[in-house]
């Protein structure tokens, strides 16, 4: 998200909001936008029928039993929703398990938005950020503005499930994991694996694994992609199981959407990720090279898969 050393001149450069852009983001949480609920049934209808094809066919690819990896890529989390939205209705209909997720920056704040809130939910809500920053295209004008506006929305909305879903936070534990960037004194990976509402700590956890600067269990912390390699993939090192890797900096898609949101552009990159998740499970390869990968047991080097070094 937004370097630190641009805070001070954020703050030198950034005019007056007002609160009228971030009421209007509160209301969306609670009740989406038309426009978002619309496409979202749209892509949910989509997944729904390729899933139903994929399950009814025989596979390349077995994920009975897996682990989920997702890199930091910002508003590329796009992608990541297309795969989930076909991985989990393929799983449920195979009875795969999928164990554990793991990611830093937006390939941990969305699967844990996900576990958390559901899937209609977080699609509505990120296709809602569309709709806003198109009802207020103004305010996010240049990288920084936009910058600053999206994390400062992303707070807003971490305090929001925080607070909304705090009976739900300890279900996450264990299986939702996060990496954040804390200096202990150097920059140190912190892998969070526990959920509360208690303190506001699952706000800070959320909000730590990709912001710019945020306090956690009392030290300053930072991005997680830091911390976790060139490809910001927190592979888990006990490598109880096969690890299913999903590369959002390997999109394609133009650099400005990593922070800021055009809503064609985000459904499209959905769809996307829906279309190389059904042709890696049909085929075992994608059109994008490795932007879906399956890390084997016994691969994990560090935060690299050695199978994707060979080639």
């Amino acid at each position: 998200m937004l370097p630190s050393s641009l805070l001070p001149l954020l703050l030198l450069l950034i005019p007056s909001l007002g609160s009228e852009i971030d009421d209007t983001w509160r209301q969306f949480l609670e009740t989406p936008p038309e426009e978002a609920v619309t496409r979202a049934e749209a892509l949910t209808s989509r997944a729904d029928t390729i899933a139903a094809s994929l399950s009814s066919s025989p596979l390349n690819i077995n994920l009975e039993d897996i682990d989920v990896v997702c890199s930091g890529g910002g508003n590329y989390d796009a992608f990541y929703m297309g795969v989930h939205m076909i991985l989990d209705r393929v799983a449920a209909n195979k009875g795969w398990n999928i164990h554990r997720h793991a990611g830093v920056s937006a390939g941990g704040m969305m699967p844990m938005e996900i576990a958390l809130k559901s899937e209609s939910t977080t699609l509505k809500s990120h296709l809602s950020y569309g709709v806003l920053s198109a009802q207020f295209a103004d305010k996010y004008s240049g990288f920084l503005e936009a910058s600053y506006l999206e994390d400062h929305h992303w707070r807003i909305m971490a305090d929001w499930q925080t607070h909304t879903y705090a009976d739900t936070l300890p279900s996450l534990d264990g299986s939702i994991i996060v990496g954040t960037s804390c200096l202990q004194p150097l920059p140190t990976l912190v892998l969070i694996d526990s959920w509360t509402a208690e303190n506001d700590q699952a706000t800070h956890a959320f909000m730590s694994t990709g912001t710019y600067i945020e306090m956690y269990d009392g030290s300053p912390c930072t991005d997680g992609g830091m911390t976790t390699g060139p490809k910001m993939t927190p592979l888990f090192q006990d490598e109880a199981r096969p690890q299913l890797i999903v590369d959002l900096m390997a999109t394609g898609f133009p650099s400005d959407m990593v922070y800021k949101v055009d809503l064609d552009q985000y459904e499209e990159l959905i769809k996307i990720g829906m279309d190389e998740m059904e042709q890696f499970l049909e085929s075992g390869t994608t059109e994008r090279e490795a932007i879906i990968t399956l890390c084997e047991i016994g691969e994990v080097d560090g935060f690299e898969c050695s199978s994707q070094n060979r080639k």
